[in-house]
């Protein structure tokens, strides 16, 4: 099934599976529990929608708006979240396992003791976030910004820093391969010879 539903309002989302929504507003409803596979969401407005243990497996959030929205303990398997919107969303125990987040913005949520391994949050803006002991290994962080972004205790061995500024991060006690490492010590002009 795939069905375009365009510019129409749904007071709920009950399980949904091969659908696809484009320009629709989910604004205040309340989605908690409900689920979604394979299913497709284009510039949606999601603000202040209630997502509380909802469930999403393969399914892509493009270029939507979840501020303010309540993302508690729902889970984001294998799902394409790209270029959205997370101002002020509460994604405490949100689980994301696998999945492509990149040009999200992510600003000041806390992330902290996740497993987020494999996880692609290039040129995402991650400005004030706390990853703190969380399983970061072979995620990327590629263009990332990370402002204020803290890593302390996180395990990043094996994740693409490419053009991440490091400068800005926090990284106390991060764990981290020698060749991390050596790009780390260069962010700060450190020669190593």
């Amino acid at each position: 099934m795939n069905t375009e539903h365009i510019e129409e309002t749904f007071a709920e989302l009950e399980d949904a599976t091969h659908v696809r929504f484009i320009r629709c507003s989910f604004r205040g409803a309340d989605l908690s529990e409900s689920g979604t596979s394979n299913c497709e969401f284009i510039e949606c407005d999601f603000t202040a929608a209630q997502f509380r243990a909802s469930s999403h497996r393969n399914s892509s959030f493009l270029n939507c708006n979840f501020t303010h929205a309540n993302l508690f303990a729902a889970r984001f398997e294998r799902c394409r979240v790209i270029g959205s919107d997370f101002s002020g969303a509460d994604l405490k125990n949100a689980s994301i396992k696998g999945g492509d987040w990149s040009s999200c913005i992510l600003r000041q949520q806390e992330l902290v003791k996740r497993d987020l391994r494999g996880v692609r949050f290039k040129g995402a803006d991650l400005s004030g976030s706390s990853f703190a002991e969380s399983d970061l290994r072979d995620a990327s962080l590629e263009s990332a910004v990370l402002h204020s972004t803290d890593f302390t205790k996180a395990d990043l061995r094996g994740t693409d820093l490419t053009d991440a500024n490091l400068q800005n991060g926090i990284f106390k006690g991060a764990r981290m391969s020698i060749q991390q490492a050596i790009q780390f010590a260069g962010s700060y002009g450190i020669r190593i010879e």
